[in-house]
C-alpha cells in the first residue's frame, strides 16, 4: 500500500501510544530535543533501529480502510481531533495491557462483566415506570411531569447528536433524562449510558434513583467517594473492576473525572476513554460546565459526537445557551432542544417570588430571620456565613459549610429536615453547599447576590414542594457592605444586577432572564487564543501536541488545598488508626473522605494548612504529604461551626 498524505502527527499516533503505554503520552517536543529529552522527538533520536520500529508502527497506524478515508481526512485538519483519536487508541492499548496482565495474574478468574444489557435494563426501567404510576398522574403537577417524560421518550428515538433538555426545578428532570437516554441507546444501538454530574452530593441522590429502577447491581458509580461495602462480595468485585475502565452499561461519574480523562496523558485516567465511544452522555447541571475550560470541553464533545458516535444531552433548569460560543469557534454543534413551550413550562412550575432587598447589614438579615420560625440564608463566602450565623441564636439555629466534614453535614441536614417536617424552629445560615443535592424546603429564603445559576439553585430550597401559595414564598436577594465592595464573583454579581433590571416582573429564573445572563457572561470573554474560556491555553498547546503538558494543566479543581482528617466520631478514629498503620486500601480512603475538610494551601506565606501544621494542630499521616490528621480537637466545633479557621476560603462548593 502507498503511504497517504497524512499529517506527521497522524503518522505518529502508533509510536505515541507505544512510547507512552507505561509512563504516559509524552509531548511531541521539537527537532532541537536531544535523545535525553523525554519527548517524542527526543525518543526518536535514541538510535536508528529504535527509530525504524517507531516509523514502521506509524505507517501501520496511519492507514485506515478505504471507507474511513473521508473521516480521517476531515479529522487530520484539526490537531485537537488528532489528539483525541490518539488518546482513544492509547486507551485501547493500555486497557488491553491491563486486562492481559490481570488475566495472567488471576489465571483467568477475574470477576468482570455480569451486568444486564441495556436492552434488558430499558424494559425493566419502563416497566417500573408503569408499575409506579408515572403514566397515570393523579394531579396537575404529575400530569405536567408525565408530559415531560413522554416528550423525552419520543425525542429519544431520534438520530444521535447533541441535544439540550431544559426543564424547571420540580419537572422530574432526572427520570425524564434517563428515559431519553434509554430510548436513544436502544434505538441507535449504543453500548452504555454515562451520567456526568458536577457535585458528589447530587451523584448520591441520582444513583439512588437509578438503582431503584435498574437494580443496585447494574448502576456503577465512578468517583472518589463511592464505597461498595454494602454490596455482596461478588457484586462489589465486579464494580471495582468495571470502574477501572468503565466497562458497564450505566455509569454515574463526576464532571471532574469525565473531562480530565479526555485531556489526560496518564494510563490510569486514559484507560476508560475507548469505552466512551458509542455512548449516550447526559450532562446534568450543564450550566456548571467549567467556564475556564469551556472551549476545550466543547471541542472534546464535538469530537465524541462527530467521530465516536456519541449522543450528548445538556440537561439543566438554567440552560447556559452555548450556541453563540459554538458558532464563534465554527463548531459543528447545534443542540436540538427536547422540550416544547419552555416559557409556559417554567410559568407552570414557578414556585417563588424574587425580591431585591438591596444592601443589608448582618444584623438586619439576622433580625429578619429571627422574626419567622423557619428560614434559610445562603451567604457568598464562609466568612460571611459565619458572621451571620453568629447572630442567629436560640433553638434550631444551624450553620452549614465545607468546614463541616461530610459526615457532620449529613447529620446536621437530617436534623434540619426533621425540624422542618415537625414545624419546629429551624433557621439555617449556609454557603452554597446547601444549594445542590440537598432536597430541603423552607418557607422563606435569603440569598446573597451572586450569579444567576447559583441564585436560582438557592431559590430551589424555597417552596420546593409547591405546597405554599406563590405570593407567600419570598426569596430575598441582598448584598452586604463587604460583598458589594468585594472582587469575589464581581463579574457575576454585576451581570446579575443588569439581568434583574432587564426582567420586567423580577423573575430571574425565567428562560429569558437565564438566556440574557449567560449570553452576557460568555460575551465578556475574548474568543481568541487568550480567551477566558480557555485559561490554561489548551488549544495553543494542542498545536504542538503537548500531551504531557496538557495533562498537567487540565484540572477543574484548583489543587491549592490539602485535606485534614477530623476525628469526628469513633468510626473516624478507627479509620485514622488504620491509616497510621500504613493501610491504604481504596475503600478505606473512601470512608476517610467522609471525615475530611479541605484547607487552603496556596503558598507558604498565606497557607492556613502550613500555619496549622506549624502550630502543632495537625500532622501528616505517615508517608503522606497530602492528608493530615487534626490533633487539636478544640479546633473542631462539633456543635455548629466545624473546623474553626481564621481565613476566608471562598465558596463551599463540592465537585
Amino acid at each position: 500500500m502507498q503511504m497517504r498524505n497524512y499529517s506527521p502527527a497522524m503518522n505518529l499516533m502508533g509510536p505515541f501510544c507505544i512510547a507512552g503505554h507505561h509512563a504516559g503520552l509524552p509531548d511531541l517536543g521539537s527537532r532541537a530535543d536531544s535523545s535525553h529529552d523525554a519527548t517524542m522527538c527526543g525518543r526518536l533520536k535514541k538510535g536508528m533501529e529504535h527509530k525504524e520500529s517507531y516509523v514502521a508502527c506509524g505507517k501501520q497506524a496511519a492507514l485506515p480502510q478505504e471507507a474511513d478515508v473521508p473521516v480521517f481526512s476531515q479529522l487530520q485538519r484539526d490537531r485537537m481531533d488528532v489528539m483525541l483519536l490518539t488518546r482513544m487508541l492509547f486507551s485501547c492499548l493500555v486497557d488491553a495491557d491491563f486486562l492481559d496482565t490481570e488475566s495472567f495474574m488471576s489465571e483467568g478468574a477475574a470477576n468482570r462483566g455480569g451486568f444486564l444489557s441495556l436492552e434488558v435494563l430499558h424494559d425493566r426501567f419502563f416497566s417500573k415506570l408503569e408499575e409506579e404510576g408515572y403514566f397515570r398522574p393523579q394531579n396537575r403537577i404529575n400530569e405536567k411531569r408525565c408530559d415531560i417524560l413522554k416528550r423525552c421518550m419520543a425525542m429519544g428515538t431520534g438520530q444521535p447528536g447533541l441535544y439540550s433538555l431544559t426543564v424547571p426545578t420540580g419537572g422530574g428532570k432526572t427520570v425524564s433524562s434517563l428515559a431519553f437516554a434509554m430510548k436513544q441507546a436502544v434505538a441507535n444501538h449504543k453500548r452504555r449510558i454515562i451520567y456526568v454530574i458536577p457535585y458528589l452530593s447530587i451523584i448520591e441522590q441520582t444513583a439512588e434513583v437509578f438503582r431503584s429502577f435498574l437494580g443496585k447491581e447494574n448502576v456503577l458509580e465512578s468517583h472518589s467517594n463511592v464505597s461498595y461495602d454494602d454490596e455482596t462480595e461478588n457484586v462489589a468485585e465486579r464494580k471495582k473492576l468495571a470502574a477501572e475502565n468503565w466497562d458497564a452499561p450505566v455509569i454515574i461519574t463526576t464532571s471532574e473525572q469525565f473531562w480530565e480523562s479526555l485531556y489526560a496523558n496518564r494510563t490510569s485516567k486514559c484507560r476508560k476513554l475507548h469505552n466512551i465511544a458509542d455512548s449516550v452522555i447526559i450532562f446534568d447541571e450543564s450550566q456548571m460546565l467549567p467556564r475556564e475550560f469551556l472551549l476545550p470541553c466543547l471541542k472534546a464533545l464535538e469530537g465524541l459526537i462527530r467521530y465516536f458516535r456519541c449522543t450528548a444531552v445538556l440537561c439543566s433548569a438554567t440552560q447556559p445557551h452555548l450556541d453563540d460560543v459554538m458558532k464563534a469557534h465554527h463548531m459543528a454543534l447545534h443542540p436540538t432542544e427536547i422540550m416544547e413551550d419552555i416559557p409556559d413550562l417554567y410559568e407552570f412550575f414557578r414556585r417563588v417570588r424574587f425580591q431585591d432587598d438591596g444592601e443589608k447589614t448582618y444584623d438586619e438579615i439576622a433580625d429578619a430571620m429571627q422574626q419567622v420560625p423557619q428560614a434559610l440564608c445562603i451567604a457568598l463566602t464562609k466568612s460571611e456565613a459565619k458572621k451571620l450565623a453568629d447572630r442567629i441564636t436560640g433553638d434550631g439555629a444551624f450553620y452549614l459549610s465545607t468546614n463541616l466534614c461530610p459526615a457532620h453535614r449529613k447529620s446536621v441536614i437530617r436534623e434540619m429536615k426533621q425540624r422542618l417536617r415537625e414545624g419546629l424552629p429551624c433557621r439555617v445560615v449556609s454557603t452554597s453547599v446547601i444549594s445542590v443535592g440537598v432536597d430541603i424546603d423552607f418557607p422563606e429564603v435569603y440569598l446573597e447576590k451572586t450569579g444567576a445559576d447559583s441564585l436560582i439553585q438557592g431559590a430551589g430550597r424555597c417552596n420546593r414542594e409547591g405546597k405554599r401559595p406563590l405570593e407567600d414564598s419570598i426569596v430575598h436577594i441582598f448584598e452586604t457592605e463587604k460583598s458589594a465592595s468585594s472582587r469575589f464573583m464581581r463579574t457575576e454579581r454585576e451581570l446579575m444586577r443588569k439581568t434583574m433590571e432587564t426582567v420586567p416582573d423580577g423573575d430571574i429564573s425565567s428562560p429569558e432572564a437565564v438566556r440574557y445572563y449567560f449570553s452576557q457572561l460568555y460575551s465578556l470573554h475574548d474568543y481568541g487564543e487568550e480567551s477566558g474560556l480557555d485559561q490554561a491555553e489548551i488549544r495553543k498547546l494542542a498545536q504542538v501536541y503537548a500531551y504531557r503538558e496538557i495533562g498537567k494543566r487540565f484540572h477543574l479543581i484548583d489543587g491549592k488545598t490539602k485535606s485534614v482528617l477530623i476525628p469526628y466520631d469513633e468510626a473516624a478514629r478507627e479509620i485514622i488508626a488504620q491509616l497510621r498503620l500504613g493501610i491504604r486500601t481504596r475503600d478505606l480512603l473512601r470512608r476517610a473522605a467522609q471525615y475530611m475538610v479541605s484547607v487552603s494551601d496556596v503558598s507558604p506565606r498565606t497557607s492556613l494548612f502550613a500555619a496549622m501544621r506549624n502550630n502543632g494542630q495537625i500532622e501528616y499521616l505517615p508517608n503522606d504529604t497530602e492528608i493530615a490528621v487534626l490533633l487539636d480537637e478544640d479546633r473542631y466545633d462539633k456543635e455548629k461551626f466545624g473546623l474553626l479557621t481564621d481565613q476566608e476560603q471562598g465558596l463551599g462548593i463540592e465537585w
